[in-house]
């Protein structure tokens, strides 16, 4: 059953130092180890979306506007309601890709882009899911496109 939704997103990113395509896989990644810029780049969205079940696993998918850069493509959050501490991230349209979210694991992925394929490396430092209890979502994570320098993100959801 799809129920919709709303839900406020707020995004902070900071240019980071590290650089994880040049990481062992097994290399644990420490809060303090992470140098960022001084001033980061904050974006909040309000949003309409839906909420679904399907086989065990919770769905949040809302459209994304031409204020994240990604117009023309859909968003959804999603995580087995026995595991809801690793959260996949799923963008399909415009731009496409796949992320997975997994405490102090890396996961390689592709983003698509109309232009060309990136390589992206995403490495996990805390996965704070509360959307079944308090309707909340905290992902703080570092990526890095490969060739590009990588960016730390804190990711706030919140379905109100």
């Amino acid at each position: 059953m799809k129920n919709q939704i709303r839900l406020k997103i707020k995004s902070i990113r900071y240019e980071s130092e590290v650089s994880l395509f040049s990481m062992g896989e097994d290399v644990a990644i420490e809060d303090g180890q992470i140098r960022m810029e001084v001033e980061p780049e904050t974006m909040e969205i309000c949003s309409v979306g839906v909420c679904s079940e399907e086989n065990g696993r919770r769905v949040f998918s809302y459209d994304e506007t031409e204020a994240t850069g990604m117009d023309g493509s859909t968003t959804s959050v999603t995580y087995l309601l026995d595991r809801p501490e690793l959260v996949t991230m799923l963008r399909k349209g415009s731009v496409s890709t796949a992320l997975v979210f997994e405490e102090g694991k890396r996961h390689h992925c592709v983003y698509q882009t109309p232009f060309m394929p990136f390589e992206v490396c995403v490495h996990t430092l805390k996965v704070e899911n509360r959307l079944e209890t308090e309707r909340t979502l905290a992902l703080d994570y570092i990526i890095e496109i490969r060739g590009a320098r990588a960016e730390r993100t804190k990711f706030f959801m919140e379905i109100y």
